[in-house]
């Protein structure tokens, strides 16, 4: 991008930006009460402090995608129907359905009888009041919601490899499983990177859907401060540069690394 270019995006983006907040700041007998939220310590903290929550609930989320997703997508390229059709079913699910409908009932259905028969087996309380907790089910939901794109991830990148270099191994005595290990993965996962850093950006926005299974992030946070002081711009508009804050890093990261990895 040459310099030119760099400074015409620069004053597009500034200009959009701008004259959106413009509108809004400016609208006529509107008056905004920005300290009765970020002047006082206890509101601002309060919502700070869920940004790192968001962050962790996203992490953890990431951690179970790519394990479900990683594993779905290895059986999905399976030759034996029966475990290639249990990923595609689960895939298709997953993906066919809003996480919305998946949180509310895992949350109100599947944790509830999950931890009844984790009782009947013996399990203490403790131990199956811990699955239920909302941030537990919010990152095994929001994980196994990512999984289902992390596997589709995960078979194109492997389908991407020239088949050649299977045959060959194969014929130099390698069996499937070192075959896969040491020549298709590695080289699938230098492609699957990119994708994977955007994943984790959508994970970081959709987790702000964990507010309706009472899981005090970021955007739950800043829904109580709203109620409390009745500012509803004042709360927003910092909420949305927020999540900024944490997304438009990562976006250009998977930018840079899809240049730099492409193959």
């Amino acid at each position: 991008m040459d310099r030119r270019e760099l400074w015409i995006r620069i004053l597009v983006t500034v200009g959009l930006v701008g004259g959106a907040l413009a509108f809004l700041l400016t609208t006529p007998g509107q008056r905004w009460e920005w300290h009765s939220v970020w002047r006082d310590g206890n509101h601002a903290g309060y919502i700070l402090s869920g940004l790192w929550i968001t962050f962790y609930l996203s992490v953890g989320a990431l951690v179970v995608a790519l394990i479900v997703g990683t594993i779905t997508g290895v059986m999905r390229m399976s030759r034996n129907p029966a475990v290639s059709q249990v990923a595609t079913v689960y895939i298709e699910l997953v993906r066919g359905t809003p996480l919305l409908v998946q949180l509310y009932l895992v949350w109100h259905g599947f944790m509830v009888s999950l931890k009844a028969y984790m009782l009947r087996a013996g399990a203490s309380f403790e131990f199956a009041d811990f699955f239920q907790s909302a941030p537990v089910a919010g990152i095994l939901v929001l994980g196994f919601f990512a999984g289902a794109y992390v596997a589709e991830i995960v078979r194109a990148a492997l389908e991407s490899i020239d088949k050649g270099q299977t045959e060959a191994a194969i014929a130099q005595g390698m069996t499937r499983s070192q075959v896969f290990k040491l020549i298709l993965f590695p080289q699938a996962f230098r492609r699957m990177i990119p994708p994977l850093t955007g994943q984790f950006v959508s994970l970081i926005k959709d987790s702000s859907l964990l507010s309706i299974i009472g899981v005090f992030e970021l955007t739950k946070r800043s829904e109580i401060a709203r109620v409390e002081t009745h500012s509803t711009f004042e709360v927003l508009l910092p909420l949305a540069i927020l999540y900024l804050a944490l997304t438009l890093p990562l976006s250009r990261l998977a930018r840079r690394l899809e240049l730099r990895l492409a193959v």
